[in-house]
């Protein structure tokens, strides 16, 4: 082989060596941050289904609480419960409303007063919860319905959706949650139809009350992890090409230090 070309062939292998031995670090340092996104986003979205859990099982253990104060007024008529009715609703902020049910008939409410409406427990997620888009009083607010029930007495406890929905926004995390009461879904912005529920695909991951039931759902939209990684690569990539170069530059000089190269050439034996 001519000398040029070997020559020639000799520095386009060490720039090929050079250049692979500087990529290592560099691909090795973009792997990890992709991994550590996916990671990143996955403890925040569980992080984020413990603590609506933890905050929406604090308020049905308020209107259990509530509940279970006043199920023995159910011995009296209305105008004698009322009055303790209400105390008890204003000792419990999340509470609108309570009311005594006798034989599936609530026959009286803080809000109403004496009344005749036929309680259908069907009609009761695990005929305790039930998560209505709005009622008489607030057609436009959603309610939560918390159903205590001690046959042939019981008593309904209704919260206004806000404090759920409140929860949700007080998240900081960038996740999607919905919550779910049987086939009821809601979300920060409101009740949601099963079809029409926010993209929260990816990263899903759902958790069920113990205490009550429910379902909570937190995950991401479609996109979203590819743009939280190519985020946090903008961010890292600069400090990670220098550490390749310096890789390169390193092995360059330990590999040819001295202007002494390997040889290509074949060794002539005698």
């Amino acid at each position: 082989m001519p000398p040029h070309k070997l020559r020639a062939g000799r520095v386009l292998l060490e720039l090929l060596v050079t250049l692979l031995i500087g990529l290592t670090p560099v691909g090795c340092g973009l792997l990890i941050v992709v991994w550590q996104v996916d990671k990143q986003l996955e403890e925040a979205a569980e992080v984020a289904l413990r603590e609506t859990l933890h905050n929406a099982d604090g308020i049905l253990d308020e209107m259990h609480a509530a509940s279970a104060n006043v199920i023995n007024l159910t011995d009296f008529p209305c105008e004698k419960a009322l009055p303790r009715l209400r105390t008890e609703v204003v000792l419990h902020p999340d509470l609108r409303s309570l009311v005594l049910v006798r034989e599936n008939r609530a026959y009286c409410s803080t809000l109403h007063g004496e009344s005749q409406i036929i309680v259908d427990p069907g009609n009761y997620f695990n005929q305790r919860l039930r998560l209505e888009p709005g009622n008489s009083v607030t057609p436009d607010s959603a309610v939560l319905y918390y159903r205590l029930q001690e046959y042939p007495v019981g008593v309904l406890a209704l919260s206004d959706g806000k404090h759920l929905q409140a929860i949700l926004d007080r998240i900081m995390a960038k996740v999607t949650l919905v919550m779910q009461f049987g086939d009821t879904y809601l979300w920060r912005d409101g009740i949601v139809a099963a079809d029409d529920l926010p993209n929260h695909q990816e990263q899903h991951v759902l958790a069920v009350s113990s205490k009550y039931g429910y379902t909570v759902h937190a995950g991401y939209p479609d996109g979203h992890t590819v743009k939280e990684t190519i985020a946090n690569v903008k961010q890292v990539l600069p400090s990670v090409l220098l550490v390749g170069m310096m890789t390169s530059a390193a092995a360059y000089w330990a590999m040819f230090r001295n202007g002494r190269r390997p040889s290509l050439a074949p060794s002539r034996m005698g």
